[in-house]
């Protein structure tokens, strides 16, 4: 089935990729698996720890644990960036998975006003192989859907 024919999607996303399954009378495919660019653990050479110079005490830290946060911030956008440039085309946007990218990435596309009047739902779900991600998708629009 092409690509363009499919106007439902199931997203089943967490921080390191996400899966799109679309869906069209019954059909389900995979379409496409992207890779975040974020990295929840970085190994930098030569890095020391983020206490500060004069406290080994873990309250006080140093610019280390800012910069980390900042890039991990960017990271983040450059992967939700991604995904509403992935999930334009599609009228009714299932979100699931385990954790909190999928209401982050929920919230975003809501602020973004090209996709005012376009159908989302929220879904939590675990870890799901393949086939348990296109029953997942097809159930879910099958029972949601008129």
């Amino acid at each position: 089935m092409s690509e363009n024919s499919f106007k439902q999607v199931g997203v089943w996303i967490d921080h390191s990729k996400a899966q799109l399954i679309g869906y069209n009378n019954g059909n389900v495919e995979i379409i496409e698996t992207i890779d975040s660019p974020h990295e929840s653990i970085k190994r930098i050479e030569g890095e020391v720890n983020d206490m500060t110079r004069f406290s080994p005490n873990p309250e006080h830290a140093s610019n280390n644990e800012h910069k980390k946060n900042n890039i991990t911030q960017k990271e983040l956008n450059e992967y939700f960036k991604i995904m509403e440039g992935k999930l334009h085309r599609f009228d009714d946007i299932l979100l699931f998975g385990p954790g909190t990218a999928k209401e982050q990435l929920r919230n975003r596309l809501r602020e973004n006003k090209s996709y005012n009047g376009k159908w989302f739902s929220v879904q939590s779900s675990n870890k799901l192989t393949d086939n348990q991600l296109l029953a997942y998708v097809r159930d879910f629009y099958k029972n949601a859907l008129p």
